[in-house]
């Protein structure tokens, strides 16, 4: 059985059981505080982004979605004064501080939970991967901003991949790609988010890359080098970016 479907299972249906009490008593006058309907909504989807948001150990998204909660209750809080923008700014500093303060020991405590691959088996016996999505294209265009991605690249003419993260993280998988010309191009851009790349090991990588405060490993099979040339470059600040070789 797979657990991560049954966890999610049991995780939204007490999810939306929990929205349905909250909508009952609130119009039935059960909450000394009264929360409109925008207000209810907003809440229920800012709750289950938090709630997503740590499961997944994602920082930024933890942050925020609080910080956009704390807003629409800033009169019960008594921070009327500090909203938006005091609110705001302080989330972008915590987020910063916070991902650099817990990244050592995200790492310790999960040190391989980025390169786990759920699969099913259909009616033919063929595996596939869940929750993802496979590109079979030679120009590669991956955008997130507050979220995460999964993308399999399975391309058999590689030649360029764009990858944008801001607030958020991407797995990339080329170990199923093919490069044709004997070179190509993997441009990172973005901010406070992570970003790991699945890169075959007998990929020659060079990583000429301009960050600040990104922290850049290399991890996984000892690459033979003895392939295509990929350079990877880009513009990526506060976050960190691992090449894994498989």
């Amino acid at each position: 059985m797979n657990t991560k479907i049954k966890w999610g299972h049991w995780f939204w249906g007490v999810f939306f059981l929990a929205c349905a009490f909250v909508l009952i008593a609130s119009k039935a006058g059960w909450l000394t505080y009264h929360i409109g309907m925008w207000t209810l909504f907003l809440t229920l989807i800012l709750v289950a982004a938090t709630i997503k948001s740590m499961a997944y150990f994602s920082v930024s998204g933890t942050v925020f979605s609080l910080a956009f909660i704390s807003i629409l209750y800033a009169k019960p809080l008594g921070i009327t004064n500090l909203v938006p923008w005091t609110i705001l700014g302080a989330a972008l500093l915590l987020s910063i501080g916070l991902s650099l303060v817990l990244q050592p020991l995200k790492r310790k405590v999960h040190p391989h939970q980025h390169i786990i691959v759920n699969k099913t088996i259909d009616s033919n016996g063929q595996s596939y991967s869940e929750s993802t999505t496979t590109d079979y294209e030679s120009y590669v265009d991956v955008n997130v901003r507050m979220g995460s991605a999964i993308r399999y690249v399975q391309s058999a003419n590689f030649q360029q991949a764009t990858i944008n993260v801001t607030m958020g993280d991407a797995k990339i998988y080329f170990d199923q790609a093919s490069i044709v010309a004997d070179q190509a191009n993997i441009s990172l851009n973005g901010s406070m988010g992570e970003i790991y790349l699945y890169v075959p090991k007998e990929w020659h990588t060079q990583i000429k890359l301009s960050s600040f405060i990104t922290e850049v490993a290399e991890t996984g099979e000892k690459p033979t080098k003895t392939g295509p040339l990929v350079t990877i470059t880009g513009n990526f600040n506060i976050g960190d970016i691992t090449v894994h070789y498989v």
